[in-house]
């Protein structure tokens, strides 16, 4: 079968390939997370843990904390670069049942030719000395940002007292017969060229909760650590998160899953490893 032809825009706008989607891209305004630069290579951000943000058993979800670290990141390495992120990584210290806000203390660690690596502190926001998670990301030079860029203001996030849907749900994800997550395909909303890594942390964090609380028997679980790598754009879609690997231990559960794109023979965009375990 022959892939469907796309046409790549990276150089030719200062948003790249989000430019039609960027005035309703909804990965960052969603979450209402608010970054600010600090200096050149340092950045704040404060992410609200909200009850969507949260797992069944009340622990913060990993795939928050990664879009509001690739936030915080994004108003240092943006204005600069064009940019392809190629990982990002969480590692949760504390599983914030008794925390309302996460503070966010970003760097960019090194700037070479083609990569650029960032570093993030996750701390209690109303203790700043209490450290709760750590995080990285990486990303590839596409090409220098031409002249006109402006990094997209905080939103305003959603009304916590009336019904919040599951996050999954909020990115577009639905659930298929066969039991399976999918994002149906790209709308502006989450990608309007390609799939933005929002969506992909989030679904695939959804599955990996469902099949390690299906091998556990329970759904009160907190996720210690989500790692996810971005292998391929995704392009078409349905976009269809495959658990691969399920492992358990007494003290917990790894999970592999794969997010694939069905409209191009099954590619693999993205994989996501994911440690987690029960917390009550």
């Amino acid at each position: 079968m022959t892939e469907p032809q796309t046409t790549r825009r990276e150089a030719a706008d200062p948003f790249g390939e989000w430019a039609s989607s960027k005035d309703v891209l909804m990965s960052y305004r969603y979450l209402a997370s608010a970054p600010r630069p600090v200096d050149r290579t340092h950045a704040e951000n404060l992410l609200r843990i909200r009850r969507d943000l949260r797992t069944p058993g009340g622990a913060m979800l990993a795939a928050p904390l990664a879009i509001a670290i690739l936030d915080a990141a994004g108003v240092n390495v943006d204005p600069v670069n064009i940019l392809a992120l190629t990982q990002v990584n969480v590692t949760v210290i504390d599983h914030g049942r008794r925390i309302d806000d996460a503070f966010l203390a970003a760097r960019v660690a090194t700037e070479a030719r083609s990569q650029i690596f960032t570093e993030v502190a996750i701390y209690d926001a109303n203790d700043r000395n209490r450290l709760i998670g750590l995080g990285s990301a990486n990303w590839s030079v596409i090409c220098p940002t031409p002249e006109g860029f402006v990094y997209p203001e905080p939103g305003e996030g959603i009304d916590e007292a009336g019904d919040v849907p599951p996050l999954w749900q909020a990115y577009t994800g639905r659930r298929r017969d066969d039991g399976l997550l999918e994002i149906p395909g790209l709308r502006p909303e989450i990608g309007a060229e390609r799939l933005h890594h929002g969506p992909m942390l989030v679904v695939t964090e959804a599955a990996a909760i469902d099949a390690a609380s299906h091998a556990l028997g329970t759904d009160d679980i907190g996720v210690d650590q989500l790692a996810m790598t971005i292998v391929a754009p995704g392009r078409v879609g349905p976009f269809v998160a495959v658990p691969v690997s399920v492992g358990t231990s007494e003290d917990g559960a790894a999970c592999r899953i794969e997010l694939r794109d069905a409209g191009r023979n099954d590619r693999v965009v993205a994989t996501t490893v994911t440690r987690l375990r029960p917390v009550n």
